[in-house]
């Protein structure tokens, strides 16, 4: 194996002036340079092998491989034609691991953006190339337009501990042998997946499979999404476009005793089914569904978080909340309580409906710390209505919650009766942050304000974000 040119033993005073026109770049250690050149397109890594030998060795050793076609085309070989440019970039591929075989160096990480410009044995091939490296991340991002059968090299190498697949809405055939003997981390996006028993497989034999995530995925005929595994501690099912047929006859079973981060994203599934969920700390749920099932979300709602007593932050979207409501009468024990809940995030209306269930929560969430709530649509309530009982304790207010965040608000007045009231119950608030709608995307400009509450000798810093002074005095006076 080819060594890299000597260093100086010291990059101390001899280098540290930069009038002597000294390259310090160059005198930097090989891993340090690979990591810096890992945030280039592969294209400008090639480049800056004809500067000298430092660097053309640094190249040929380089073990973060990211090609992409689209970057290629529009940095290299504009004016083709598909075809050409396909060759062009196959050829370039072709180049770079064979310019790279003498230095047999361990590959970080293998990255191909291809779309539909290659047949599937262009890619197996390079695929056992990169296998024989001993690559840890292969990411795959192609569209063949027929079934995509994971090479055998991928489920047998020993060294790979990241795989992400985007097959543009391709079927996945699996092996009947399944055996990631590393793998940390499976990311399939826009894959479909087919047979039950070898997707059930593929989470449940990998020892150190750690993270899941299934974006945009569909099921085809499946009738169970089977996820069963000891070792994972982290599901994310995404779907932001909308497949609602994959879902609605597909139910989803999590069986994952060590799981600690439950993400949903997605339409509603036929069922969903956690089994032992006592270590679950993080649960987000948010459903893509229309208002006529609010119902059926809220007994599933209900049904996913009435046993995850460990959970320390949960996030709610106003579906959620909605269907919650709708069952609050049906179901026993709700909500049940949860303990260990130090954040709560929810999407609400500030109407009667979402701020009867935000009540419910925080009276059941005793050790809350931090509240988040995000103002979609507003419909009010009716100026009978209390949001809260006086002679009702909520052991959270009056000892634990210290943050409130309220974001999305438009200066409404049903707006300014709850921060009212959480100025007026929040006994230990240390801080309140408000973000109106127009600036919801906006952190960095704010400005703060200590208040005295009337009430007691206690202070909360308030920040408004983006709101300038004589506004915040005006919506000030009004609240108080």
């Amino acid at each position: 194996m080819e060594t890299s040119l000597a260093k100086p033993k010291v990059l101390g005073a001899s280098i540290t002036s930069t009038n002597e026109g000294i390259d310090k770049i160059s005198y930097l250690p090989d891993e340090i340079l690979h990591n810096i050149l890992s945030f280039l397109y592969i294209f400008y890594v090639v480049q800056l092998s004809i500067l000298s030998k430092r660097w053309n060795y640094i190249c040929r050793t380089m073990p973060y491989l990211h090609f992409d076609i689209i970057r290629f085309g529009n940095e290299r070989v504009k004016r083709l034609w598909d075809w050409q440019l396909a060759e062009k970039f196959k050829d370039f591929i072709n180049w770079v691991l064979i310019s790279q075989c003498a230095t047999n160096t361990s590959l970080a990480c293998f990255k191909l953006c291809s779309s539909n410009f290659f047949d599937k044995m262009a890619i197996f091939r390079w695929i056992r190339v990169i296998t024989k490296r001993n690559v840890r991340e292969l990411v795959l991002s192609i569209c063949l337009d027929e079934p995509f059968e994971l090479p055998y090299c991928v489920v047998t190498c020993e060294s790979l501990q990241v795989l992400k697949l985007q097959l543009s809405g391709d079927m996945l055939k699996l092996p009947n042998h399944l055996g990631f003997c590393q793998l940390k981390l499976l990311h399939l996006e826009k894959v479909e997946l087919s047979n039950e028993h070898l997707t059930s497989s593929l989470f449940s034999t990998c020892p150190h499979l750690e993270k899941l995530i299934l974006g945009d995925c569909t099921f085809g005929a499946m009738t169970v999404l089977d996820i069963a595994s000891t070792s994972l501690v982290y599901v994310y099912l995404v779907n932001y476009i909308n497949n609602g047929q994959s879902y609605i006859n597909c139910s989803v079973k999590i069986s994952c005793p060590n799981l600690k981060v439950l993400k949903y994203g997605a339409p509603m599934a036929k069922d969903i089914i956690i089994e032992n969920p006592f270590s679950i700390e993080i649960v987000h749920i948010f459903f893509y569904d229309p208002d006529d099932h609010i119902k059926e979300i809220g007994m599933l709602v209900h049904k996913m978080i009435k046993n995850v007593h460990s959970t320390s932050a949960l996030k709610l979207c106003m579906g959620s909340v909605s269907g919650l409501y709708s069952v609050s009468h049906e179901v026993r024990n709700f909500p049940v309580t949860f303990y260990k809940l130090k954040s709560l995030k929810l999407t609400v209306g500030i109407d009667e409906f979402c701020m009867q269930v935000m009540i419910l929560l925080l009276k059941h969430s005793p050790n809350l710390e931090v509240l988040n709530l995000f103002s979609d649509e507003n419909f009010g309530w009716d100026e009978n209505w209390r949001l809260h009982d006086p002679s009702e304790s909520i052991v959270c207010l009056e000892s634990h919650l210290k943050l409130i965040k309220l974001a999305g608000f438009k200066y409404e007045e049903n707006e300014m009766e709850l921060l009212r009231f959480f100025l007026k119950n929040a006994r230990v608030l240390e801080k309140l942050i408000v973000v109106w709608a127009d600036y919801a995307d906006i952190l960095e400009e704010a400005s703060e304000v200590v208040l005295k509450y009337p009430r007691t000798s206690s202070h909360v810093v308030v920040t408004f974000l983006d709101v300038n002074p004589k506004s915040k005095s005006h919506y000030l006076h009004s609240v108080f």
